[in-house]
């Protein structure tokens, strides 16, 4: 989305990696607009992640800076706190830092609070040892399973989680890349320096995991690396949220089509239209072309017997949020404000447009289901929010939209473009003008929680692995759960 209060591009390029580095830190106390709302304390950011660039540059290891720089944004818990990267090189490099290691198997926790080994590789040390897909984990590396997970961060590029009942979810699976170390707990500046110097697998540290046996004793056993963890990582974090919308490969963004003889369906990966516009839209809130393709769409579906309609905001990646605006409007026989658009430019608060959706509500009586995952985010943070405040629509997930939403703008070029942050540098407001629109404050709470949260259960996790080229487990999930 375009940003007309603040915007800039910050070049610091001819820098070296720790000047651009700390350079970049500068902008971000300067300009990031939720520094103040999620209490950031960035200077302490710069000191902590400062070693591992220096190691960086006295390296000259291009995937190293941008896999620090990964780490960096992490702690913003910002879904607009991001990082380009230059060049496939620096890029599988730092995928492959930030992967830990392999030890032949992967951990899930599930919706009943047991935590159990999945993906795990026959014939591998795990699984000779007794270790099988279901099987119980109590403890890794000398700590309790839950205390072990409550202390790892979820740390992977393209992955940040502002709320943290959604990193909880995932933080087993990057917990099973973590190896041992003897003089204390594991944290990302150790594992970022210990990562970059391995030259063989050898070199990677054992895991320690305790789990309990088919005849119900506990045993715990040492099980070495088997490599990068880059592989069954991914394998075990993506499949659980992949969507490709292979139902309906040709069906584009805003089409509909009956999936059964009272539904219809309607993917929605993407908050634009046509770029004039959707431009024109950000300053009148308002799509005319939008708002004609939705009644088309849905009025030739209800001729066709529509009575339900689920809309796949899964990995709604933003864009102008007039495009939601217009859908919304056609839900609700009531307006309603839903956020303001203001600035704190010289530290003076200004409330500058309230954003109202309008009512036309001749789809009212529709029942609406928004299936979303934690890659839902910015505009279509928006979209789900202004979705649900209308009657008849409900939201479903097996993880809540992320929950980012300020608009966009700002961007550090770090030495030689080898990557840059992108952060926001505008300001929405909630309608009491205090509480930032959607984004997460310190506490990091859902400010877009689900109407029904799909439950996490081993037999859900292997459908997704089983079927994830031929199926799409959540869609049928939604599907069966309007039924």
């Amino acid at each position: 989305m375009p940003s007309v209060y603040n915007s800039g591009l910050r070049n610091h390029t001819r820098q070296s990696y720790t000047k651009s580095f700390i350079s970049a830190t500068k902008d971000m106390e300067k300009f990031y607009s939720l520094k103040e709302w999620k209490q950031i304390d960035i200077p302490a950011l710069r000191d902590k992640f400062l070693p591992v660039v220096e190691l960086a540059e006295n390296t000259q290891d291009e995937g190293l800076l941008t896999a620090t720089m990964v780490a960096y944004t992490y702690n913003f818990y910002d879904g607009h706190v991001s990082i380009s990267i230059k060049g496939n090189d620096p890029w599988q490099r730092c995928h492959e830092l930030l992967a830990g290691n392999d030890y032949g198997l992967s951990l899930l926790r599930l919706s009943d609070g047991k935590t159990i080994a999945v993906n795990v590789e026959e014939n591998s040390e795990a699984w000779n040892n007794g270790i099988r897909n279901q099987t119980i984990i109590t403890g890794w590396n000398n700590q309790k399973i839950d205390e072990a997970i409550e202390e790892t961060e979820f740390i992977y590029i393209g992955a940040t989680m502002p709320v943290k009942a959604t990193e909880d979810l995932f933080k087993p699976i990057m917990l099973a890349t973590k190896g041992y170390r003897e003089n204390g707990k594991k944290r990302i500046v150790e594992d970022l320096m210990e990562n970059a110097s391995i030259t063989d697998d050898s070199q990677r540290p054992p895991a320690y995991v305790s789990f309990i046996e088919e005849n119900g004793n506990e045993q715990t056993v040492q099980l070495k690396a088997l490599g990068n963890g880059i592989n069954r990582f991914e394998t075990t974090y993506i499949l659980l949220y992949w969507c490709e919308y292979m139902n309906y490969p040709d069906l584009k963004n805003y089409e509909t089509v009956m999936i059964n003889s009272d539904t219809a369906y309607m993917p929605r990966y993407w908050e634009q239209i046509n770029l004039f516009y959707d431009v024109l839209s950000y300053f009148t809130n308002r799509n005319s072309k939008a708002r004609q393709k939705y009644i088309d769409e849905l009025t030739a579906r209800k001729n066709d017997g529509m009575k339900k309609l689920i809309i796949d905001a899964r990995s709604n990646m933003g864009g102008f949020w007039a495009n939601g605006i217009e859908l919304a409007s056609l839900f609700t026989n009531e307006p309603f404000d839903f956020a303001k658009r203001g600035t704190e430019l010289f530290n003076k608060k200004k409330m500058l447009q309230t954003i109202t959706v309008p009512a036309d509500g001749r789809f009212s009586d529709i029942e609406v289901l928004v299936l979303v995952n934690h890659y839902c985010v910015s505009s279509g943070d928006a979209l789900v929010r202004m979705l649900q405040a209308c009657p008849n629509v409900k939201v479903i997930g097996l993880t809540p939209s992320n929950c980012s939403c300020q608009e966009v703008g700002g961007r550090s070029v770090l030495s030689n473009s080898i990557c840059q942050i992108n952060y926001p540098i505008n300001w929405l407001y909630e309608i009491d003008e205090t509480t930032r629109y959607i984004d997460t404050d310190k506490s990091r709470e859902c400010t877009v929680p689900l109407d029904y949260q799909i439950p996490l259960t081993y037999e859900l996790a292997q459908s997704l692995y089983d079927n994830w080229q031929t199926r799409d487990i959540l869609l049928e999930y939604a599907i069966d759960y309007l039924k």
